[in-house]
Formats: structure tokens, sequence, C-alpha cells
């Protein structure tokens, strides 16, 4: 890690409350969080972007969203935090372990819905810099997805962008507690 996180006994009294409420979600404060906590004001805007991306949409299921997380994370180098992170998410929404092994094959498995294919592959487009998301391209998005559906899958992957290069640059570890669950699983 190469900045550490705030511990709660430094933090203020508000990020005191959001660790409190972190803690009863998931177990832990989040060491991302703990870091970014540095920065209180850009901490409580993650967190709310965070919340915002995960209202439930049966059209964008949480399963499909870790598996596009997972496709990020690989591509951005995020091994140590949001790979492990992603995979037990994606395991607790659904995915079978060998979904989550062909994630960077989805666009020739069989284990994917075509759905599924195009949104990995929307998650590669925006992602790798050499891709582009071409008008034919997003026209077989629109024929899926409605315009909703399409901001919140672009949001979702730009966030996934963002956090995932902020946790690997910071080389932020997972927490015990997911690390725990992942040897069990």
């Amino acid at each position: 890690m190469r900045i550490p996180p705030v511990p709660p006994e430094k933090a203020d009294k508000q990020l005191q409350k959001v660790y409190e409420s972190l803690e009863k979600t998931y177990g832990t404060a989040l060491n991302p969080l703990q870091v970014m906590a540095h920065k209180p004001q850009l901490m409580r805007a993650v967190m709310n972007l965070y919340g915002a991306l995960h209202t439930d949409n049966p059209n964008l299921p949480e399963e499909l969203k870790e598996l596009v997380s997972i496709r990020i994370a690989q591509i951005n180098g995020c091994r140590h935090y949001c790979l492990p992170y992603h995979t037990l998410q994606a395991q607790k929404h659904g995915a079978s372990p060998a979904k989550i092994a062909a994630v960077a094959q989805a666009r020739t498995s069989t284990l994917y819905t075509e759905a599924e294919k195009l949104a990995i592959e929307y998650a590669e487009r925006m992602t790798v810099p050499s891709m582009v998301v071409t008008d034919s391209f997003f026209a077989q998005l629109k024929a899926i997805w409605s315009d909703e559906d399409l901001v919140e899958l672009s949001a979702w992957i730009g966030f996934m962008n963002f956090w995932t290069k902020v946790i690997a640059a910071l080389d932020v570890p997972l927490d015990p507690v997911f690390a725990e669950q992942l040897q069990t699983s």
C-alpha cells in the first residue's frame, strides 16, 4: 500500500459514521475508501456515485456488472484488490467459476448470453485505448438496452475504469475479510 488508510481514530466524526456503516454492510471499512478518506469530499463523491450505480435494474443485473468489473480489472491491472473482490461479488450474484474464468474470452464463449458478450465488449472498447465504440457497435447495444440502461452501463464502465486505476496505482490490498471469504468459496 503506497498511501496508508485513514484509521477510524484519526477520522472526523462524519467519516467515523461512514466507517461504521461500511463495517455493518461489508464487515470492513473497505481499504480503498479508507485510503480515499485522505480527501473526504472525494471519498463521499465516490460513495455517492457507487450508490447511484447500484440501483436495482433488472436489465443490468449485478452479476453482469461484476463480470464487466472483472474484465476492466484484468485490462487495467488491478490484480491485488479489484480482481479478487469482483470475483467474490460475481460469485455472490450467481456467476459460476467457469464463467468468471472465461470473462476475457466472453465474446467466443458459450457460457455468456449475447447481452453479456456485448456488455463485456463495450467495457473493452471503453477501456482499451486502441479500441473504439463505433456507431454500428452502439446500434447493437441499443437493440438490447434502453437509453437509460446505456447511460447507466456507460457510467458503470467509466466508474470502474476510474476506480481500478486508482486502486492499482495506490497498490491497495484486499481487505482480510474478503481474502478469507475467497479461501472458503
